[in-house]
Parts: structure tokens; sequence; C-alpha cells
């Protein structure tokens, strides 16, 4: 007879243990007792923190020390807004417009691509998140 260890959920393990035959004396008699001891050490369980969801890591970026380097998102994202639209303009030579709203929306439709190439990388689920987190917030400064 053998346990095997296990993992429960309040983090405490069950240890593997094989029996082992000790002789005992009970009163003048020898009697030959089964022991059970453990086999193995048992391994320690790592600590496991609650993984952090990809919309509260996308609010603690665009809520969080970005601004102090970047400046206000809606600031940034219109100064880009303006780049983009002057060199559309030279290629389309046109009344091309980009808004700040825009910029956070096309920066979706690149994580988007980038999610579609490989599904399983986080942080293209994050900046989507806070790409749209960006669109509200450019509603926070007067246009």
């Amino acid at each position: 007879m053998s346990w095997t260890q296990v993992a429960e959920e309040d983090g405490s393990t069950t240890v593997n243990v094989e029996p082992t035959a000790v002789g005992v004396t009970v009163g003048g008699i020898d009697i030959e007792e089964l022991r059970y001891e453990p086999t193995a050490k048992p391994k320690k369980l790592k600590s496991m923190k609650p993984k952090t969801s990809v919309l509260e890591e996308a609010q603690i970026i665009v809520y969080g020390d970005r601004e102090k380097t970047y400046g206000h998102p809606a600031k940034n994202l219109k100064t880009i807004a303006s780049m983009w639209t002057a060199y559309m303009n030279n290629m389309d030579d046109g009344n091309f417009v980009v808004t700040a709203k825009d910029v956070a929306a096309m920066m979706m439709l690149v994580k988007v691509a980038r999610f579609a190439n490989d599904p399983s990388h986080r942080d293209n689920l994050v900046d989507v998140c806070g790409y749209a987190a960006l669109i509200e917030r450019c509603d926070e400064v007067p246009k």
C-alpha cells in the first residue's frame, strides 16, 4: 500500500508513504507492526499569486506612470494623429484627417493583427484594452 503526493487546494500536500514492518514488544509479547514512513521528501508547492486580468493590467498602464513620460494620452494621441494626417495627406494629396481616437482605434487594429499571428502573446490583449480606455480618456480634455 502506498500513497501519492497530491497538492490540495488549501496548499497542503499528501506525501508518498510505504509500509515498513517494525518489531514491537507489547506486554512482553513481540509483535510486528506496520508503520508508514515517507519514501521521499514532500515537494514544496509554489506560492501562486492570483493572475491579474488583462483589463486590470491595462488599467494600471493607462492610469499609471506613463502619463509622466508621454503626457496626457489625449495630447499624445493628438500629436500622433497630426503626424499621421500629414503623412497621409502627402501620400493622398487630399483632405485626410486622423483624430486622436482614430490613432487609438488603429493601434487596436495593429494589436488585433498581431494577436491573429500569435494568440498566446497576452500583451496584445492588454494593449487592445488599453487603447480602448485611451479612446475614453480622449474625452477628458477639451478639444
